[in-house]
């Protein structure tokens, strides 16, 4: 009985800050947010093609506040513009240059054009303003899966859990690190840790679906793996922080 990795999630996740936060739209306390009339048109848009329709006309009348820049550059990762996205999010930081989100959402878009070491230098930059930002080592880690990089993968991945130990992101990705080298008692040891965290969560289903693949490959005969066909887990370039 054959059983292919492309049945798997097997793919490093990555923080999904902006996405996450576009949803909810909350109050950010390092002052990102539009002003509220802003905002609530903004939440009231359909799609994310007429979101970004809104922002690009808002960052025209505005291109000396950070803020139009960071919600354009989010606005244009969402549309899978990756160019302007990079043009804005760079703008962003180029007028505030502590801003760690527009760095960590400029590493994604990066990360998404396959600008591996681009990517990389900016989620770093992004780490000596905020070292103990987990979603951001884990961004790190994912890049350096990526590049096959895997001790430096590992070693940012435990880092995450050190500084935050309930981190869903950072045993999610771990457990992907012992699947990908065929330890698989331990990648459902860390995908149980991840799913207890928040089952209900994407992530939490996804690592009880690949427990549940797994443990059917144990129980077959004669499981082969095809470790070279693994596909996505997290678009999580589904993400950038917002």
């Amino acid at each position: 009985m054959r059983y292919s990795f492309t049945k798997l999630f097997l793919c490093i996740a990555t923080a999904a800050v902006a996405l996450v936060c576009a949803v909810s739209s909350p109050v950010l306390a390092d002052g990102s947010d539009l002003p509220a009339d802003q905002q609530e048109h903004l939440d009231s848009l359909p799609d994310d093609t007429t979101r970004n329709e809104y922002l690009r006309d808002l960052v025209a009348k505005n291109d000396g506040d950070f803020r139009y820049h960071f919600h354009a550059g989010n606005s244009y990762f969402d549309v899978a513009k990756m160019e302007e996205a990079v043009k804005h999010l760079s703008r962003a930081i180029e007028l505030k240059p502590d801003f760690v989100k527009a760095y960590v959402n400029l590493g994604n878009a990066y990360d998404e054009m396959n600008q591996l070491d681009k990517a990389l230098q900016t989620y770093h930059k992004a780490l000596e303003i905020e070292p103990n930002e987990d979603k951001t080592l884990c961004n790190i880690g994912g890049v350096y899966f990526r590049k096959r990089q895997i001790d430096q993968a590992m070693a940012s991945f435990l880092k995450a859990l050190e500084v935050n130990p309930t981190s869903q992101l950072a045993h999610y990705n771990l457990a992907i690190l012992f699947a990908d080298a065929g330890i698989f008692g331990e990648a459902i040891a860390e995908w149980e840790k991840a799913a207890a965290l928040d089952p209900a969560s994407d992530l939490g289903q996804r690592s009880n679906d690949n427990i549940g693949i797994i443990r059917q490959m144990q129980s077959a005969e004669t499981p082969e793996l095809e470790g070279d066909q693994a596909h996505g887990a997290e678009g999580d370039h589904s993400g950038h922080s917002h």
